[in-house]
């Protein structure tokens, strides 16, 4: 009974009432104590019954939190006491799959008077650098080798020539998280979390984005990539700015602006300046301008290929004359 009654406590139940067990002399026990015998036996039933429907309900919450985080994008791997600081914890998250970010949260006294989260600092561990496409001299056809040098010939514009004078860019970096944690410490301690996560797999997947469409870029055209000199602390938010100056076989180079959200945002890239090579006229050079803007492309494939349709379309449709330069093809072919 003693026993009995120790396990029972041990597992957070109360201990049995043995009252209306005895035994006889023989050690044996009562009839009426049989039915006593059931019903604990009934009671041992109930209990596996009800942990066999909690095992089930823990793999089914189990499997919906995977789910989530796999369609979310963050699972946390670990989480561990600071150690300088009692009253904070680290957490590590793998983000989209394959980076990791190490995210410190400590307690702070809330306006309510508990104590609530805050982000005290985040940082990605995982390589934070992409690198850019090289392009590769020895696979250069004749096509791109005529390409490029409309783009040489267009250094006759001063805006143009400014533009290509900036460093070409080797890669594209994800800037240190400061600023998220900064603008975090102004929302609500969950706010403030799922925003410099949110904020975090953003950059990536942008970044990411950024690399796979210069990289189709330059499979496709004569294009060059530039870090923009002038506007280095807008690295600090998300990502630097960038220019590409590309090329088209009816004469036209073209620079372009890419903003910190591009290629994923609508508006995101727009036409810094427009060149024609062989006497285009300002009027058929702005009218392409025009209609590029309205687009709203997201991506400087995008703006090649509208503009590149829009001068068919108005060659056939309109009549317009393209200038006479020489036969520069289009780029390579996918």
């Amino acid at each position: 009974k003693q026993v009995v009654n120790e396990v029972r406590e041990k597992t957070g139940r109360k201990p049995l009432d043995w009252s209306g067990f005895t035994e006889n002399e023989n050690g044996g026990t009562d009839g009426n104590d049989v039915e006593y015998i059931c019903n604990v036996d009934n009671e041992i039933v109930e209990l596996q019954e009800k942990a066999a429907e909690l095992k089930q309900s823990s793999d089914f919450y189990d499997g919906i939190r995977e789910l989530m985080e796999e369609l979310g994008g963050v699972k946390i791997l670990s989480s561990s006491a600071c150690e300088q600081e009692e009253d904070g914890f680290t957490l590590t998250l793998k983000l989209l799959g394959s980076h990791l970010l190490d995210i410190r949260l400590k307690k702070s006294s809330s306006v309510g008077g508990g104590e609530s989260l805050f982000v005290a600092s985040a940082k990605l561990t995982t390589p934070t650098t992409f690198p850019m496409p090289e392009s590769q001299p020895e696979t250069m056809t004749e096509d791109t080798e005529n390409l490029t040098e409309t783009i040489n010939q267009s250094l006759s514009n001063v805006s143009l020539s400014k533009i290509m004078s900036q460093k070409q860019t080797v890669s594209i970096v994800i800037p240190p998280l400061d600023d998220l944690v900064k603008w975090s410490r102004s929302l609500e301690s969950s706010q403030g979390i799922r925003f410099v996560l949110v904020e975090t797999m953003a950059r990536i997947r942008t970044l990411d984005a950024r690399v796979a469409e210069l990289t189709h870029l330059r499979q496709n055209y004569a294009a060059q990539v530039y870090d923009i000199e002038t506007n280095l602390e807008s690295a600090q938010f998300g990502g630097a700015e960038q220019e590409v100056v590309c090329a088209i076989n009816e004469g036209i180079t073209v620079a372009l602006r890419l903003t910190v959200d591009c290629p994923l945002v609508p508006g995101s890239v727009y036409i810094s300046e427009l060149f024609g090579v062989g006497g285009w006229e300002e009027e058929k050079l702005a009218a392409l301008k025009k209609v590029v803007e309205e687009r709203r492309c997201k991506g400087p494939v995008e703006v090649m290929e509208v503009m590149v349709k829009e001068i068919r379309r108005r060659r056939h449709e309109e009549g317009w004359a393209i200038p006479l330069t020489p036969s520069l093809p289009r780029g390579r072919k996918e």
